[in-house]
């Protein structure tokens, strides 16, 4: 039986709590990025997480957000007992990874979700970080823009650079999964106290709009609002700044997931605003995971049209898109989901089989399994044995 590989995932926020509820049901592993998911693929995973005492916490404050990734520097002693070290931040541990003799050394594997944005803002940190990049032995892209960015960057060839694509935990949010009966439909989350209803009694069709990102563009959103539809927004303070509401909309701030399941559930279209690639703001696929979780939840969406969109759905067939910061595209969007409603359910049924055949968790772990093995094989020792040189 061939030894597991050895890895280290090495996180800069904590997720025990989220491995652990992910195991009972209670939240999505999505953001545990596959690490719940490679024990069936010949890996053996372990994780690192930040658990700071009151110093370190006052330390990672005052330091602002360079402080998680510099106090991941204390995992370097960890490296030379795994194969693979896959780094989901804490980019100085790839200039401190070359102190360690190169026999002892593993395979550094980075996670790229904002590469792109942060090495083209103007940051003093910009010019170390593009160093310490060149030390990652792979650097694993969930879109294909990314890619090109770093092959022009740094003229690597696409091995260097291997594509996985994100995924979603179709488990967590599948259609129906809160009430006993089925589908719940497009009815209002049960007990969220706001259903919006229209004058004459009936029901305001419902937008939903979620996500904390940075490069969401919900001004764009409300000015693009249909007449008579109520909006949800699930976001947070620093998105809305700014911003006047109009009455028919409501937000809510960190809720848990299944309350932010069950909004979806109670949506009858999801809108996805971003602003467009050449904002430096929030990640480089901005709106993709809530994407892919309305998609998966069976809801019709709409998202604003960037370079990583047509790498996870066909527009017009699996969703629809717009051009970046055109309320009038969305506007025009949101009224055709909201009256076509065969069309919507023929969208939203194409979306929700997207995901669940290329775009859940265990496809982006089965993925990165694969990126793992490669780049192991390169070391020139056998995979598991990495500690016995420690």
């Amino acid at each position: 039986m061939a030894t597991p590989l050895r890895v280290l995932y090495v996180f800069t926020a904590r997720k025990r709590g989220l491995l652990e509820q992910a195991a009972r049901g209670e939240a999505p592993d999505t953001l545990l990025f596959g690490y719940n998911h490679l024990r069936a693929t010949g890996v053996a995973p372990s994780l690192h997480e930040p658990d700071y005492p009151h110093l370190g916490r006052a330390l990672a404050r005052r330091a602002g957000r360079l402080g998680p990734d510099f106090l991941q520097l204390r995992t370097l002693r960890l490296f030379p007992n795994y194969d693979v070290v896959f780094l989901t931040g804490g980019w100085p541990l790839l200039l401190a990874a070359r102190a360690i003799p190169r026999r002892r050394r593993p395979k550094l594997v980075w996670l790229n979700m904002t590469l792109t944005n942060l090495l083209r803002r103007p940051h003093p940190t910009t010019a170390l970080l593009r160093l310490a990049i060149r030390r990652a032995d792979r650097v694993v892209c969930v879109a294909r823009h990314q890619q090109a960015f770093l092959q022009d960057l740094y003229h690597w060839p696409e091995a260097r650079l291997p594509l996985a694509l994100s995924g979603t935990d179709g488990a967590f949010f599948r259609p129906g999964r809160d009430s006993p009966g089925g589908a719940t439909g497009a009815s209002a989350p049960p007990g969220s106290g706001h259903e919006a209803v229209a004058p004459g009694g009936q029901r305001s069709p419902t937008v939903l709009a979620a996500g904390r990102d940075a490069g969401r563009d919900y001004a764009t959103l409300l000015r693009a609002l249909p007449r008579g539809a109520a909006l949800r927004l699930v976001c947070s303070r620093r998105n809305l700044a700014g911003l006047d509401l109009p009455p028919q909309a409501g937000v809510r701030y960190d809720i848990p997931p299944a309350a932010l399941r069950q909004e979806y559930a109670g949506a009858d279209v999801v809108a996805v605003p971003t602003h467009g690639d050449a904002s430096l703001a929030g990640s480089d696929c901005s709106g993709t995971l809530v994407l892919l979780d309305a998609l998966a939840m069976g809801r019709p969406a709409v998202i604003s049209g960037r370079a990583s969109v047509g790498n996870y759905v066909t527009p017009g067939e699996h969703a629809l898109t717009v051009s970046p910061g055109d309320p009038l595209a969305l506007k025009g969007a949101l009224d055709f989901l909201l009256t076509d409603r065969e069309g919507a359910a023929r969208l939203a049924a194409a979306g929700r089989e997207r995901v669940l055949t290329s775009l859940t968790t265990p496809h982006f772990a089965r993925r990165l399994a694969e990126i793992f093995h490669q780049v192991a094989g390169e070391s020139g020792r056998p995979a598991g044995l990495a500690g016995a040189e420690a």
